[in-house]
């Protein structure tokens, strides 16, 4: 099993992203899911280039009022985070491994929730 290459574009942030999900998590057969690593990797990029841009930068900056207030910097580092952790739990990666007995008990759980909704609702 092979790493797919990096999509043309990435930069650093991007490309380790790609490698480090990749690596971890077989997505051959699924190209919406790549695709959304894609775009992933491409915000993990804009978020590095943005932390860049704000450093040395003040913390805050007079706003159209004349009032001081959060660098526009700040807010859309803010931002593309919390794209990219909406992108990142779109691919739905397995948040770690499970051992056999947690798997067991995962399944028995279900099971026993299966059951219980067929008695409450009355589908056998």
């Amino acid at each position: 099993m092979s790493i797919p290459k990096h999509p043309a574009g990435l930069g650093p942030a991007g490309k380790r992203l790609w490698t480090t999900v990749l690596t971890d998590y077989w997505m051959d057969g699924e190209p919406h899911k790549l695709a959304i690593l894609e775009h992933a990797c491409k915000v993990s990029d804009r978020i590095e280039e943005l932390e860049s841009a704000a450093e040395g930068e003040p913390l805050t900056v007079l706003g159209s009022a004349r009032q001081l207030t959060i660098h526009p910097l700040i807010g859309e580092v803010r931002a593309q985070r919390g794209l990219l952790t909406t992108l990142l739990k779109s691919l739905q990666l397995p948040e770690g491994e499970e051992t056999d007995e947690e798997m067991d008990a995962s399944q028995k759980r279900i099971q026993r929730a299966k059951k219980a909704a067929a008695a409450r609702w009355g589908h056998r």
